[in-house]
């Protein structure tokens, strides 16, 4: 079975199915970038898109973003909304269309890197890892489209700076990685791996880079006292974690939508509704224990991961094995930011990328294979039935089950090149 798939992999590097495929690509990401565009001129349906036109219409108007009391409908940094400025100026329409059109060329760079950096050199078996991990994970792409979310925006941004680590080149690694945390602040989770690594020079980049956009690129628009305002209404409105709800968000980051350990723990081991706002109270816990205790098991948890990573990497850096920590890293942040919705799960395609390319050189396929198997029955059923698996966690065990398919493979790097030493 393995030689047919690995034979059918290879047929699909060939010139006339790479075309093939490559058609289908551009039929379906037109689609995508069409359909917000046409549906908002039919129908006026916005979704997400007007949350973005209204803030960047606050920057332009010289208004308030965040206001002062109550909950404020834009929870990203207000970097966010001076970049998306430009775009609405050109009106609603227009800016539908181009936030769909950045998306569209951010996909295409989200292949590229995770083929690049799944198969390194060779590129070999690169069209049909392509194809499959963006098969699994289609349904999140569609619906960073669909309300209007940046999350290819922010993957394609990390796997460049990912790429750019591994180039040597910090100083661009760390900008990068501080545009994703400006645009909407939990990639800033990825300086513990930076610290972890000792990439120095991309660690000072980052938090120096996040200090112009936030603090000094908003000045010649908002003025200072305006952009300290703004961070300041931003920083009480986000830093919010409390019984009642995460952020701004305060029944949605106990719902079946939330996917981080956050929200299923509360869902699951408290007495919260498993709703979102406005529906039905509905419980999921089998458990009933206080907020404090939650918390509690939460972070022992974190420690748990926290360790089991540091366990499975080498100690010192080395190339063949550096994107698996990679995919690991991008499963950590998405599990462990406060709030991570379907969208954002996306960022799953690097990880499915990485365990193909180990598939398909038949490598640890007893371990890799079930495991990866499991992710893609249960992102499957998710889009089949995406509340009812939802609630129990679907999205958040199929990243559990690629991180501990990845954890093994760096766990086997690690004991193969020890064995070496001795």
């Amino acid at each position: 079975m393995s030689d047919r798939l690995r034979h059918l992999a290879e047929g699909l590097d060939k010139p006339l199915a790479r075309r093939l495929i490559l058609g289908l690509f551009i039929a379906v990401a037109v689609t995508f970038t069409l359909v917000p565009f046409v549906r908002f001129l039919r129908s006026g349906t916005e979704m997400d898109y007007r949350t973005w036109f209204d803030a960047a219409q606050a920057v332009l108007r010289n208004r308030e973003i965040y206001p002062h009391s109550g909950v404020f409908p834009f929870m990203y940094p207000p970097a966010c909304a001076l970049l998306l400025a430009g775009a609405a100026a050109a009106g609603k329409p227009a800016m539908i269309l181009i936030l769909a059109l950045l998306n569209t060329i951010a996909w295409i760079f989200c292949i590229k890197f995770s083929v690049a950096l799944a198969t390194g050199e060779s590129r070999r078996f690169g069209t049909a890892i392509a194809l499959v991990s963006n098969a699994v994970v289609v349904v999140f792409i569609w619906s960073s489209y669909h309300l209007g979310q940046p999350s290819l925006v922010l993957l394609a941004v990390m796997l460049g700076a990912f790429a750019c680590l591994r180039r040597d080149r910090e100083i661009l690694a760390g900008a990068l990685i501080a545009l994703a945390a400006g645009i909407k602040a939990f990639p800033l989770l990825a300086i513990i791996y930076l610290l972890y690594r000792r990439y120095w020079i991309a660690t000072a980049s980052l938090i120096l880079c996040l200090a112009f956009l936030l603090f000094l690129l908003p000045i010649p628009i908002r003025g200072w006292q305006q952009t300290v305002a703004d961070f300041r209404e931003w920083q009480r409105g986000m830093l919010h974690y409390d019984q009642a709800g995460i952020a701004q968000r305060a029944a949605r980051g106990y719902s079946w939508k939330n996917q981080s350990i956050w929200g299923l723990s509360n869902r699951l081991l408290r007495h919260v509704s498993a709703e979102d706002e406005g529906k039905p109270v509905t419980y999921a816990n089998f458990a009933d224990l206080n907020f404090e205790q939650v918390n509690a098991v939460i972070m022992m948890i974190a420690l748990l991961f926290g360790i089991s990573f540091v366990a499975v990497m080498p100690r010192v850096r080395r190339r063949q094995i550096e994107p698996l920590e990679f995919g690991a890293l991008l499963i950590l942040i998405l599990i462990f930011t406060p709030l991570a919705f379907g969208y954002l799960f996306s960022w799953l395609m690097l990880p499915l990328a990485l365990l193909l390319h180990v598939l398909l050189r038949c490598e640890h396929a007893r371990i890799t294979a079930p495991l990866v198997l499991t992710a893609t029955i249960l992102l499957a059923a998710t889009a089949v039935a995406p509340r009812v698996m939802q609630i129990y966690g679907s999205v958040l065990f199929a990243a559990l089950a690629l991180y501990v398919a990845i954890a093994a493979e760096l766990w086997r790097a690690k004991c193969a090149s020890g064995s070496v030493v001795r």
